[in-house]
């Protein structure tokens, strides 16, 4: 047993034990990987695991409820709102963006060579330049306008069936008249967008904030 003993207490014996405990060192070392993989592993799968009572299917929407279409037509003629219309022709591309009331309209207009303030009432037309005004005709040069009269759009329009389409809460009004495309979007309280395309010129006109926007008190003076 002495010698046994002994023999630790050597180098050699000495050497060995660093060994052994090297080897169970690593050992230890390869059964924490293994099992921390394992467990990588496990929570993938747990994540990719549908639930059971998931379903791909989705739920069908509540019965959604649209106001009128005609109602709609009368109060974007008859309220306050803001708007954004672009019109593009052949050769230019022109933005309008401002505000109307029935008996009133502010607003900018933005084509390729310039920006221009302009202010309408019942008395006419007007480029509005820091404290000064002048009255113009050319403010719709580009184009026809009388695509922008709403009242005189829907008038024609109303001569016309249509098609109809409802997708969660947007719907699509459709008309298809010689000469030119009438499309007009709407949430479930207003319309928000009429889309006119002619063979040469597109009016993509945008609304709202229908019945919200103030009245415009600017005089000019």
């Amino acid at each position: 047993m002495n010698t046994n003993n002994g023999f630790w207490q050597t180098d050699r014996g000495k050497a060995l034990i660093k060994l052994l405990l090297w080897m169970v060192f690593i050992v230890i070392l390869i059964v924490l990987a293994i099992v921390s993989e394992r467990n990588g592993n496990s929570e993938i799968l747990d994540v990719d695991k549908p639930e059971n009572n998931a379903t791909d299917t989705p739920s069908e929407p509540e019965n959604i409820e649209y106001e009128a279409y005609n109602t709609m037509i009368t109060n974007l003629l008859a309220n306050n709102y803001e708007y954004e219309y672009l019109i593009t022709t052949a050769t230019d591309s022109i933005i309008l963006t401002g505000f109307k009331n029935p008996d009133k309209e502010i607003g900018f207009k933005e084509t390729s060579s310039g920006i221009t303030k302009y202010f309408i009432d019942s008395t006419g037309t007007y480029e509005l330049n820091m404290n000064t005004y002048s009255i113009i005709d050319n403010l719709y040069s580009e184009f026809d306008s009388s695509y922008l009269n709403l009242e005189l759009l829907f008038n024609n329009l109303s001569e016309y069936l249509y098609n109809t389409e409802e997708n969660v809460g947007i719907r699509t009004i459709t008309y298809d008249k010689d000469g030119f495309q009438v499309t007009v979007t709407t949430d479930t309280k207003n319309i928000t967008n009429v889309l006119v395309m002619t063979d040469t010129t597109t009016y993509d006109l945008n609304f709202k904030n229908i019945g919200e926007c103030a009245t415009i008190d600017f005089i000019l003076s």
